[in-house]
């Protein structure tokens, strides 16, 4: 009987320890490592959302990964590492908590080497020269002179990956190369540096905007469940923007002054002027396939559109809707949630609708996002803050889309299926208001 007992309890210490190793192999990094790439893969089955960071000395990376069923994978550019090097990739909830983490060695490739017709007479430079730095849609394209110089260090960053190359000068001292930026965001800045090689010297530093390709308009559709209805969108802010000293509103003797600040996300770096426009472009493709009819405050980058100004661009189009699209920002890192702010002591907002109409249409559009994004955290205020929805003769809403301080919030914002979902939410939220509003059966 004490044998039985003792074989008893053996199996069942045994049982944590294969459960625990049963897991571990479950939540395995699987990793490739190939010629100046290394792809990897991954289960994370409660994550739908996960970050991944790699690492060599030369070459490094973040990155979004969106998956239905938790089974993730990704490729690690590694573009100027030759030899055989330390890597380490890890994964990450949005969060910030470890999931899991992979180290190994790069493998060597074969790499550049010196032209031996350099006249070695000439004086070393100490900045390059005729620099020709070129966004193209997948990189950087550069060229420059540096004479004397036989090798130099290249490196082009952005806030979302670093790439070094110890690069050959070619005849008379000239350098050329192209730069794939595969996990930079549209719009983001990219720094190149060149350095001398044994004292990292700068020699010469500029810094250009990521390519951004503006979304191709959707066509119209003749039919659908928005038709007849116009929406204006605005998208929040530009590249550059100017302060303004504007009335308040139309019945309001005060004066607004608005501010050249914007939100940027706190991991991605990315600015809310780019972000808006993203959204507001999907948004905007996606009433047209509705059949609704869509006026664009703006629709690039490089542009200024005065406070006034994108209230009268709606204004003169006759629009039912305007939704002013802004991401938000606050000291403590924990806030997140949607927030839609309506006006309400305007006389133009008092012409548009009651007080109690303009809330349940501000909670109406409110909970089309929450139910699309999945997020339940946020709230509807009606106040006189915004010089936009004043001068809105028709229903304006200011939505808040997340807040890009959260680190959560802003990594999930950076990806194409959650800003479909945030642009997808604000067009069930129209339907509901036209039919609310009477404009659709």
């Amino acid at each position: 009987m004490k044998r039985l007992v003792c074989l008893l309890l053996g199996l069942l210490l045994c049982l944590p320890l294969c459960a625990g190793a049963e897991t571990a192999k479950k939540t395995a990094m699987d990793v490739e490592v190939r010629e100046h790439e290394a792809l990897f893969s991954f289960e994370a089955a409660e994550q739908e959302f996960v970050y991944v960071k790699f690492s060599s000395k030369y070459d490094s990376g973040e990155m979004v990964l969106v998956s239905q069923d938790g089974v993730f994978s990704g490729v690690c550019p590694l573009p100027c590492t030759f030899d055989e090097l330390t890597l380490t990739i890890t994964a990450y909830t949005l969060g910030g908590k470890t999931l899991m983490r992979w180290d190994g060695k790069t493998v060597p490739a074969e790499g550049g080497s010196p032209c031996d017709t350099l006249d070695k007479t000439v004086r070393a430079a100490a900045t390059a020269r005729d620099v020709v730095m070129t966004v193209e849609p997948t990189g950087i394209r550069y060229s420059f002179y540096v004479p004397g110089r036989a090798k130099v260090l290249v490196c082009i960053k952005s806030p979302q990956e670093s790439h070094t190359l110890l690069a050959y000068a070619g005849e008379g001292y000239t350098y050329e190369g192209f730069q794939e930026m595969p996990l930079t965001y549209a719009d983001d800045n990219v720094t190149m540096t060149v350095l001398t090689v044994e004292s990292s010297y700068e020699l010469y530093r500029e810094t250009v905007h990521a390519y951004f390709a503006p979304l191709e308009a959707a066509a119209q559709a003749e039919t659908g469940r928005l038709s007849g209805v116009t929406v204006c969108i605005d998208p929040g802010h530009q590249r550059k923007t100017q302060v303004e000293t504007v009335p308040l509103g139309p019945n309001f003797t005060k004066q607004s002054t608005t501010t050249v600040g914007m939100a940027q996300g706190v991991v991605t770096g990315r600015r809310e002027a780019i972000v808006t426009l993203e959204i507001g472009l999907m948004l905007r493709n996606m009433l047209l396939e509705e059949g609704a009819n869509v006026v664009m405050t703006r629709e690039v980058q490089d542009t200024f559109v005065g406070s006034l100004e994108r209230a009268e661009i709606a204004n003169d189009a006759g629009a039912d809707f305007v939704l002013r699209l802004h991401c938000n920002s606050r000291d403590d890192a924990h806030v997140q949630g949607i927030v839609i702010y309506c006006p309400y002591q305007s006389s133009y907002a008092m012409e548009a609708a009651p007080e109690d109409e303009y809330r349940e249409m501000g909670f109406t559009l409110l909970h089309a996002m929450q139910a699309a994004t999945g997020q339940t955290k946020g709230t509807c205020t009606l106040n006189n803050t915004y010089v936009t929805n004043n001068w809105s003769k028709m229903p304006s809403f200011l939505v808040e889309m997340g807040y890009l301080s959260n680190r959560e919030e802003d990594l999930k914002i950076a990806t194409d299926v959650y800003k479909n979902r945030l642009a997808q939410g604000m067009v069930e939220g129209i339907v509901e208001l036209s039919r609310m509003r009477g404009l659709i059966e």
